[in-house]
């Protein structure tokens, strides 16, 4: 389409459709340009009056998409207003919204949202059995959204904001990168970088230890982890009021694996030992029993 004033309305800017050889008014043309998916950009109508007629410059592409800004990652709510405290971290499955504003986006194509961690499988790789994505560093949805600002006339963010979850397992050294690409121009992008932690761990003995041993005697005795990631299992430790409390064979194991515990051969000062299974992944989480040695 291209604009041109045309006698004997000199005074009256028009569109020319060169496709269909029509003529179309100006109002009809702007709405046309507005609405239109992948617009020429900005048709730009100058006009100058010399002499009393009108002059057109003409019709431009718009600017270049090479001048495309991105700007920094928005933590939002559901409705797309920014919170007040952007999270640094979050825990494995835990999400946040997100938005992002592009500047000098001709073609008002938006972002494209993507995540990178260490667990990241090579380029090229399929994804896992039953996933149509590599899921290791977590999830957009949707994965591209309009560009911000959200218009005030709306009721909905829907298209503008995007949602993140995190990865259901810690990824590798802990870290994630989330990243807002143009669509126009996948050159320009904005990147955040957020920790994901994983859920604490918890210890427990299961099946409960017996609460009486004969000294000499052994029993197998097993802990059973939860959020326990990397699999670390735990350490086992006894304690008593004598020098000789018994002892553990093997002394770590992995959750739900057995351990044997043996009584110490004669009854310990108080009568009693304490078993303790203390994570290894994080130490500060234990479970412990007593028994009595008799």
């Amino acid at each position: 389409m291209r604009c041109l004033s045309r006698p004997p309305r000199a005074n009256t800017l028009q569109c020319f459709d060169q496709k269909k050889g029509t003529e179309i008014p100006v109002h009809r043309a702007k709405r046309i340009a507005a609405s239109s998916l992948f617009p020429l950009a900005c048709c730009i109508w100058t006009a100058l009056l010399s002499a009393g007629l009108m002059s057109i410059t003409g019709c431009t592409s718009g600017s270049s998409v090479s001048n495309i800004q991105v700007g920094s990652i928005t933590f939002t709510n559901v409705n797309g207003t920014p919170v007040t405290t952007p999270p640094q971290s979050l825990t494995v499955g835990q999400g946040t919204y997100v938005d992002v504003t592009l500047t000098n986006d001709p073609q008002l194509l938006g972002a494209n949202w993507s995540v990178y961690c260490g667990s990241a499988l090579p380029p090229g790789t399929p994804p896992p059995p039953g996933e149509t994505e590599d899921e290791s560093c977590g999830t957009f949805t949707p994965g591209h959204t309009m560009s911000g600002p959200i218009p005030s006339y709306l009721t909905s963010a829907a298209g503008y904001v995007t949602f993140y979850t995190a990865p259901a397992a810690t990824p590798k050294n802990g870290i994630v990168t989330l990243y807002a690409v143009s669509t126009s121009n996948p050159a320009k992008f904005s990147s955040v970088t957020l920790t994901i932690g994983g859920l604490p761990i918890a210890v427990g003995l299961a099946p409960a230890p017996p609460s009486t041993m004969q000294a000499g005697a052994s029993a197998q005795i097993r802990a059973v982890l939860n959020n326990d990631t990397t699999d670390a299992g735990v350490n086992w430790t006894v304690l008593c009021a004598s020098t000789a409390c018994g002892s553990f064979d093997p002394v770590q194991t992995t959750s739900g694996e057995a351990t044997t515990y043996t009584a110490p051969a004669t009854v310990p000062v108080g009568g009693t030992v304490q078993v303790t299974a203390t994570s290894m992944a994080d130490p500060t989480k234990a479970a412990s029993a007593t028994i009595s040695i008799q």
